[in-house]
């Protein structure tokens, strides 16, 4: 058990975020088998890495756990300056700390608030941002681990960037994606070598759902059919990302669409 007594705040670093490191390094080691090696703070050149793994097939993974705000730049630089040392990098942010404008939790949500760290992470991971709840009170522990994907709001009024005095957010619908186990995935994506989870994408998913569904029938989309697919998938993936699959599956020729439909679904999203 972590006795939280013991980590010192420091003039750079916090108790919480020493106590996401320490939860979270015996956490991911606890539930991942290929790991044969691992340190907390470990030296890479110019940078002090919060977690290292090194796992069986010889890849070093680096954890980047994250509390407070950060940046774009910031992820980015971090990120290349570990690249070049041969490690993958995975971000772990804390889903209620203060690198997010809104609370995380392993839920779907409407119109939450979104940093642009979390937007910028939601693409470098093909879609999700992994996210480590911490409680901090007597005990402390992981109480939540969990992937979220983001999806714009339906109404455009709502989809640009925002500002407060303090900081900059997005506003989009949270989708909770399930983790099938904690194995670590390493991979190059934007030309970023990250280390991920094997959860699914989640817009790879409806896609394939709504594919099948269509082809199946062998329609042509109208609007009644449209309506159908909207009672069958709203409720779970939204109204904003099941027309933009619709309209990405029409680029590729894969259904066929109702012109004027289509056209209408276009002015829509875009």
């Amino acid at each position: 058990m972590l006795d939280i007594t013991s980590l010192k705040n420091t003039h750079s670093e916090s108790q919480s975020h020493k106590a996401m490191k320490h939860l979270l390094n015996d956490f991911l080691a606890s539930t991942n088998g290929s790991i044969i090696d691992r340190s907390l703070e470990k030296y890479f050149g110019n940078r002090f890495a919060d977690i290292f793994f090194k796992l069986k097939g010889g890849y070093e993974v680096v954890v980047e756990v994250q509390n407070s705000n950060i940046s774009v730049n910031e992820i980015r630089q971090r990120t290349k300056d570990y690249n070049e040392k041969g490690a993958h990098v995975l971000w772990i942010l804390h889903g209620e700390g203060k690198c997010t404008p809104s609370f995380k939790y392993p839920k779907d949500q409407k119109r939450v608030r979104i940093s642009p760290a979390e937007l910028f992470l939601h693409g470098m991971y093909g879609g999700r941002v992994y996210y480590a709840n911490i409680d901090l009170k007597k005990n402390p522990s992981i109480s939540a681990f969990f992937a979220l994907h983001y999806s714009k709001p339906i109404k455009k009024n709502l989809r640009n960037k925002f500002k407060t005095q303090f900081y900059s957010f997005y506003i989009r619908d949270a989708h909770h994606v399930s983790l099938p186990n904690f194995n670590i995935l390493c991979t190059t994506f934007l030309g970023y070598k990250i280390a991920r989870f094997y959860d699914k994408n989640f817009k790879s998913m409806l896609k394939s759902s709504i594919k099948s569904y269509c082809q199946e029938r062998n329609e042509v989309i109208t609007k009644t059919i449209m309506k159908k697919i909207m009672r069958k998938f709203h409720k779970r993936f939204g109204k904003f990302l099941i027309f933009e699959v619709m309209l990405d599956l029409a680029n590729e020729k894969r259904i066929i669409f109702d012109t004027k439909l289509l056209k209408k679904i276009k002015k829509i999203i875009l």
